[in-house]
C-alpha cells in the first residue's frame, strides 16, 4: 500500500506543480502585456482615469476645506468632479403647448399639468370617469 500512497503523492505534487506554473505563466504574460502598453502609451484611458482621479482629489480638498462653505459663499452647488452647477436649472424654454416660458425646473411639472398627462391627470381621468358612471 506504501507504494500507491507514493504514486499518489507524487501525482498530487506533479499536479499542484503543473497548476502553479501555469499561474506564474499567466500572471507574466498580464505584467508584460500591461507593461508594454504602458511603455509603449497605448492605453489612452489611462489619461481619462488620471484626469477623473485629479477632479476628484479637487473636490475633495475644496468639501473638506472649512473656509470653503459652499452653502453660504455661492449659489452653486459643487459636485464630485469640482463642477459648479445651479441647485435649480435655469435655462428658459418654451411650452410645446401653451407657448408660455417656462424655467428648466419646471418644465416637466408644467408639461404634466398643461397637456393633462401624468399622476395628477390620472386622478382627475379616474374621478371623471366613475361620475359619469355613477349618474
Amino acid at each position: 500500500m506504501s507504494g500507491a500512497d507514493g504514486n499518489k503523492s507524487s501525482q498530487t505534487e506533479l499536479s499542484s506543480q503543473v497548476f502553479l506554473d501555469l499561474v506564474d505563466s499567466v500572471i507574466a504574460d498580464v505584467a508584460s502585456e500591461c507593461h508594454r502598453v504602458a511603455r509603449l502609451g497605448l492605453d489612452r484611458d489611462l489619461e481619462v482615469v488620471e484626469e477623473e482621479l485629479r477632479l476628484s482629489v479637487e473636490a475633495r480638498a475644496k468639501v473638506a476645506d472649512p473656509s470653503n462653505n459652499l452653502e453660504t459663499n455661492t449659489k452653486f452647488v459643487v459636485d464630485i468632479f469640482g463642477q459648479t452647477h445651479p441647485p435649480v436649472a435655469s435655462e428658459v424654454f418654451n411650452c410645446m403647448n401653451c407657448g408660455r416660458q417656462i424655467v428648466a425646473g419646471r418644465f416637466a411639472p408644467h408639461l404634466e399639468k398643461c397637456m393633462g398627462k401624468g399622476r395628477k391627470a390620472r386622478a382627475k381621468a379616474t374621478r371623471s370617469t366613475t361620475a359619469a358612471q355613477n349618474r
